[in-house]
């Protein structure tokens, strides 16, 4: 079937608790919901948005105190590879995996050979293989990509800025794209937006649907300085990527209540650490072998397939996510989403019941 060319998580059944989609356990702030009924109640679905979304640009801006004029508004963080590509052309990429795997059927659709490049394992985290991209730069003459996610998503794993501005000078002619969807939902994470002041060969993206929990209405925004790309990119985005509802919320949201918004966020923050915190202390006691991870979710290895670990927990309704189809993860691999308290205990007493049942 061709909708099975891709593997994502958020295809939970409806009687199954989702660990599978990493967004914001808390939900979607009140204010957020309260514009959005708003919206509704005021038919702005009637109306195309602004296709400049310049109001959008500057609510955006102005929450994270950026610059409006090197903002493209994307419908999803997503977008912005396929845009990317589109405009740039790049005779080679080099990619970080495993990650986000959309890359994959663009990359084999275009033709477009490409570089993959394995993070490292270290028992119970993996870290970057820095000098293998130091290596590889000495032969990299034309144009390129580099795409990473910071943190990584599946692994967790969070990229230090310093190792990233090194990237940027070794590889001056390529242009890095730093995936930065689950950052403001991780500690230990810095930003690499303050890099773009320095560097023209860097663009950063952002989703805004992680961060507050709308996956539905599909926002993100992608960031750099280099205003020869900016260009091409406006040329060749489709005028209304964002939905009017969409367009709409935000543009209000991120102005109207960018305080309260950015206390959302910092909780958020800190529920997710113990949460965490939580579900690695019980994977532990469970012997489930985890990776350390500083993101809203966890990837763990268990001892059995993980379909059949998933099969056996969507009996008990709980879904998680079947990490085996991430390039170099294993058949035993699956990523299980930060939830709330009450969640997070449900999944660890339903693996530990599959557990026994496997063991008995």
């Amino acid at each position: 079937m061709l909708y099975q060319l891709r593997a994502h998580g958020g295809t939970a059944p409806s009687n199954c608790i989702d660990f599978s989609t990493p967004i914001n356990p808390l939900g979607v702030p009140e204010v957020i919901k309260q514009i959005i009924c708003e919206s509704i109640k005021d038919g702005v679905y009637s109306s195309y948005p602004d296709y400049s979304y310049k109001m959008l640009r500057e609510a955006v801006a102005e929450f994270y105190d950026i610059n409006h004029e090197f903002i493209v508004p994307l419908n999803g963080a997503a977008e912005a590879l396929y845009l990317i590509v589109g405009v740039e052309r790049p005779t080679a990429a080099m990619i970080f995996e495993p990650t986000f795997g959309d890359h994959r059927p663009l990359f084999h659709i275009l033709s477009m050979n490409y570089i993959s490049i394995q993070y490292t394992e270290l028992f119970d985290r993996y870290t970057l293989p820095f000098n293998i991209l130091s290596s590889l730069s000495k032969s990299i003459h034309s144009r390129c990509i580099v795409l990473f996610s910071n943190p990584n998503n599946p692994l967790g794993v969070c990229v230090p800025v310093e190792t990233i501005e090194k990237i940027l000078q070794m590889y001056r002619r390529c242009i890095i794209i730093v995936d930065e969807a689950f950052i403001e939902l991780s500690n230990n994470c810095e930003s690499t937006l303050r890099l773009t002041r320095d560097y023209e060969n860097i663009i950063v993206l952002r989703s805004l649907t992680k961060t507050f929990s709308v996956p539905g209405l599909r926002i993100g925004f992608l960031y750099t300085s280099n205003t020869n790309l900016l260009y091409k990119i406006e040329l060749f985005r489709q005028p209304w990527n964002l939905n009017s509802i969409t367009n709409y919320v935000f543009s209000r949201a991120l102005h109207e209540y960018r305080d309260d918004l950015r206390k959302f966020i910092e909780y958020s923050k800190h529920v997710i650490e113990c949460e965490r915190q939580f579900l690695e202390q019980s994977l532990h006691k469970l012997r489930i072998h985890f990776y350390r991870s500083s993101a809203p979710f966890i990837l763990v290895r268990f001892h059995t397939d993980v379909k059949y670990i998933g099969q056996s927990l969507r009996r008990l309704g709980v879904w998680i996510r079947d990490a085996s189809t991430f390039q170099s993860l294993t058949k035993y691999h699956g990523r299980i989403s930060v939830k709330l308290r009450k969640d997070n205990e449900r999944l660890i007493n339903v693996l530990k019941s599959v557990l026994e049942e496997e063991y008995t």
